[in-house]
């Protein structure tokens, strides 16, 4: 029994908060998922993406029967005011392909979860669609198991990239489980030395977001962070287009 369950995307997002937690390995419905469990908390790595997410928050239910799930993880920035190591705690979370908004009552801000790494191009759709914060993968899907399990729910996001900031297609390196096969880029990376630049800063602005999420995750997590209640809607022009 664990009291919340982290769920994020990729291992070095929370390694600087789950380093002297005790790993483990949840096997659910078929698919293993890296663990860290320390007292009543317990950190999934699920993957990039909403199938991923999805399936590591449902492990996570089945097998912690936790109180509350946290969506945490980086997250791209939409508006110009956000910086690399900000953090955000939305209180509105879209899923930018099916439209249903995910509504808590804590936090504040909107939060779009897209289907693929947000480039420049995306992000302004986004902007223009959904007045967002910032874009993640994962967030509209933990917040779905949530509302399902009828547990509370929280999310918290580190920007890693700022709204103008020339993004790698680090998406054709996903593979179908939400793994980022950083090999794979790395080895593409280093035939085009006009990336460079753009993998280094990336590189460090996401070590610097990580850092901070799991700093506000720490301080948080140590005095009681209070569950949301999660509800959904759906935009009207999605329903139409459903109708």
């Amino acid at each position: 029994m664990s009291k919340i369950a982290i769920i994020a995307a990729l291992q070095r997002e929370l390694r600087p908060l789950v380093r002297s937690w005790k790993p483990a390995t949840l096997t659910h419905n078929g698919r293993s998922f890296p663990a860290y469990q320390h007292e009543d908390l317990v950190a999934l790595i699920g993957g990039i993406g909403c199938h991923a997410a999805q399936l590591a928050a449902q492990a996570a239910v089945a097998q912690y029967a936790p109180q509350m799930l946290i969506s945490a993880g980086v997250a791209g920035a939409l508006m110009r005011s956000l910086k690399v190591g900000n953090i955000i705690t939305p209180n509105v979370i879209m899923n930018s392909a099916s439209g249903t908004e995910y509504r808590c009552d804590q936090g504040g801000g909107i939060l779009v979860t897209a289907g693929e790494i947000a480039g420049n191009t995306s992000k302004q759709a986004l902007v223009e669609k959904f007045h967002a914060l910032a874009v993640d993968m994962e967030a509209a899907a933990v917040a779905e198991v949530a509302k399902n399990a009828q547990i509370g729910f929280r999310c918290v996001k580190a920007i890693s990239d700022e709204a103008e900031f020339l993004m790698p297609p680090l998406q054709r390196f996903v593979d179908a489980e939400g793994n980022l096969q950083t090999g794979r880029f790395l080895a593409w990376a280093a035939l085009r030395p006009q990336y460079w630049p753009r993998v280094a800063a990336l590189a460090r602005n996401s070590q610097r977001a990580a850092q901070a999420l799991c700093e506000w995750l720490k301080d948080q997590l140590a005095h009681g962070l209070p569950p949301a209640t999660v509800v959904t809607l759906e935009r009207a022009e999605f329903l139409e287009a459903k109708h």
